[in-house]
């Protein structure tokens, strides 16, 4: 059953999604986290644990959890990391957050998990810019360096508690941001306020 369990080809599961494999999945899922096959994350929500992890005190990375997570209930295409994760994946934040943000196309409550907290934005993830990454759980998208920074600065106060290294990491990745790839974004989103303070911020610093 494990190989067709990995065939779905999910990091996280619901119980639901099994239920071409098992009859009662509600009822086999506890029994897999028991034998440490999955690991349960957040109410309703298992993450299959790697094969060469399994026996250890394994936990997945915040921005691996959201985005396998998002991708479960949204699908690949739908969900993106954005704000402080994508910042995280840009190499801005080097120090692992107990806080993940991902893009998603509903309004949603932030979810705890054993990891941490997950915030959802909604946002229509075909119209942002992106790029493809991977991580332990799922492949999908992150948000481009550019796009990322003028989402900082949009949004410097999204995570509470860590509206300082929100501007620092966009302070940080500016530097490396194409003007061209700003200019569109800016235009295209209406960004022209983000891109004004970002620019105070550097000029600050």
């Amino acid at each position: 059953m494990l190989p067709l369990l990995a065939s779905l080809h999910l990091g996280v599961l619901r119980p639901r999604d099994a239920l071409a494999i098992y009859a009662r999945p509600d009822l086999e899922f506890p029994r897999l986290e028991q034998r440490g096959v999955l690991l349960r994350v957040a109410h309703g929500y298992y993450a299959l644990i790697p094969e060469s992890a399994r026996g250890s005190a394994w936990r997945p990375e915040m921005e691996s959890l959201a985005l396998g997570l998002g991708q479960a209930d949204y699908g690949n295409k739908a969900v993106a990391l954005m704000h402080l994760s994508a910042a995280r994946i840009h190499g801005a934040i080097p120090r692992a957050l107990a806080v993940a943000v991902l893009a998603v196309p509903k309004q949603r409550p932030p979810l705890e998990t054993v990891c941490g907290r997950i915030i959802f934005v909604k946002r229509d993830v075909g119209k942002l810019k992106r790029m493809r990454m991977e991580t332990e759980l799922a492949s999908g998208w992150s948000t481009n360096l550019e796009q990322t920074v003028l989402d900082l600065a949009r949004r410097p106060d999204l995570v509470v508690g860590l509206s300082r290294v929100t501007r620092e990491a966009a302070c940080a990745l500016f530097p490396r941001c194409d003007e061209e790839k700003l200019k569109v974004i800016v235009q295209g989103q209406r960004m022209a306020s983000a891109l004004a303070r970002l620019e105070t911020w550097v000029e600050d610093a």
